[in-house]
């Protein structure tokens, strides 16, 4: 997963803002700090190049509702939504943003999960992210990643800049000050309160479990539970149109490994598909060479060399070029196996069936290790004498086959 950074947005944009970058792979948190308000945002934009900007809003900004319904939730009754909740609400119900959640059962009915928040304020945020380049892939409320409890009547609390941000079941959640606690409890007749930082202000009579080993920042809390909660209040007219961009982090450092990586190859195999032109170059040339001199009064067409090499043989003594050919296949690979050894004559003998071979040798040995790697090969192998010529040595060798 790529690397999250995790903004908490203040009631009004001249509250400070809370930020975090959280690496779910290494389950650590790489950095977090603090911005004093939203015409700040531009100094998390460099931050967020890269990685999945998510944004929470204040828990006491938006509210969670489960409606009844009639019957199972379909089409129809998301058109009907906002009609049905106006007697519950004390606004507007146009001035509202109503973002659809899981369908549930209250009982043995039919309900929805829905969030509410002010239309006019929530787009603010939106304008605000938008002129400060910060892409966000997600929105929720705060307190909404508090973990669940899996019993019942257990409320799960944190602190977050001297409030307390409070979960409980999986659809209510709720930000209360220090000296509202007595009566928010009252008013749930008196949960257990499961806390996830330093329980301080509480009643003496409420019954406190505290869970000393996942103290965190509350924002290194929250991204931890990312991964449990699917709602995300990007939906309808505000649904990111743009995702791709969000992926790119994760996959960047990959892609450009992999682009060196084939670069690299690339060059190698022009490397070497440069190397064996040039040798096979070299060869031909070698051909072209040895054939000038051994029919020196033909015109030498280097494409068709191999048929007016069989053309000139089958001139020669009746026009049989088996013998030679058998002889001459066994010696072309000794140039290959021996370096600086090369033929300078070649002469053939169709009675005797013998091949002799005038070459140039880098020294002594060079003849020696010719005559027995032919010798190996079953051919029987004379050598002639042996003279130095500068830098080279100069020899005859007699190559025979079958008679």
């Amino acid at each position: 997963m790529t690397e999250i950074l995790l903004i908490r947005t203040g009631r009004t944009l001249t509250d400070s803002l809370n930020w975090l970058i959280y690496s779910p792979t290494e389950q650590e948190i790489i950095a977090s700090g603090e911005i004093a308000a939203a015409t700040q945002l531009g100094e998390l934009a460099e931050k967020a190049q890269s990685r999945e900007v998510i944004v929470l809003l204040p828990s006491d900004q938006v509210q969670l509702k489960t409606v009844e319904l009639p019957t199972k939730w379909n089409r129809k009754l998301e058109q009907a939504l906002p009609y049905m909740l106006e007697e519950e609400i004390a606004c507007d119900v146009d001035e509202l943003f109503i973002a659809i959640a899981e369908p549930t059962m209250v009982g043995d009915k039919h309900a929805i999960n829905i969030a509410m928040a002010d239309r006019e304020w929530f787009e603010q945020w939106l304008v605000q992210f938008n002129e400060h380049n910060l892409e966000v892939f997600k929105i929720l409320p705060d307190a909404l990643l508090l973990p669940s409890s899996d019993e019942v009547n257990q409320l799960s609390v944190i602190e977050l800049n001297k409030q307390w941000l409070c979960k409980l079941g999986d659809w209510h959640v709720a930000v209360v000050e220090s000296d509202w606690l007595e009566g928010y409890l009252r008013a749930l007749n008196n949960p257990d309160v499961i806390h996830y930082s330093p329980a301080v202000g509480f009643p003496d009579t409420v019954n406190l479990i505290a869970k000393t080993e996942s103290y965190d920042l509350p924002l290194a809390l929250f991204a931890k539970q990312l991964p449990t909660i699917s709602f995300n209040l990007r939906q309808g007219m505000y649904q990111l149109k743009k995702k791709s961009a969000i992926w790119w982090g994760y996959w960047k450092k990959a892609a450009i490994a992999a682009g060196v990586a084939l670069v690299c190859s690339i060059g190698v195999k022009s490397l070497e598909l440069y190397k064996l032109n040039s040798q096979i170059e070299q060869t031909k040339t070698q051909v072209v060479s040895n054939y000038q001199r051994a029919f020196p009064d033909k015109k030498v067409r280097p494409q068709l060399i191999r048929s007016q090499i069989r053309s000139e043989l089958a001139l020669l003594d009746g026009g049989s070029t088996a013998g030679f050919l058998d002889l001459t296949s066994d010696l072309v690979s000794i140039f290959d196996e021996v370096k600086d050894f090369s033929p300078e004559t070649l002469r053939y003998d169709q009675r005797r069936n013998e091949l002799r071979i005038r070459a140039r040798g880098k020294d002594f040995q060079s003849f020696g290790k010719v005559k027995a790697i032919l010798e190996q090969r079953g051919l029987t192998v004379d050598q002639g004498s042996l003279n130095n010529d500068g830098d080279f040595v100069v020899g005859e060798i007699k190559l025979r086959g079958a008679a």
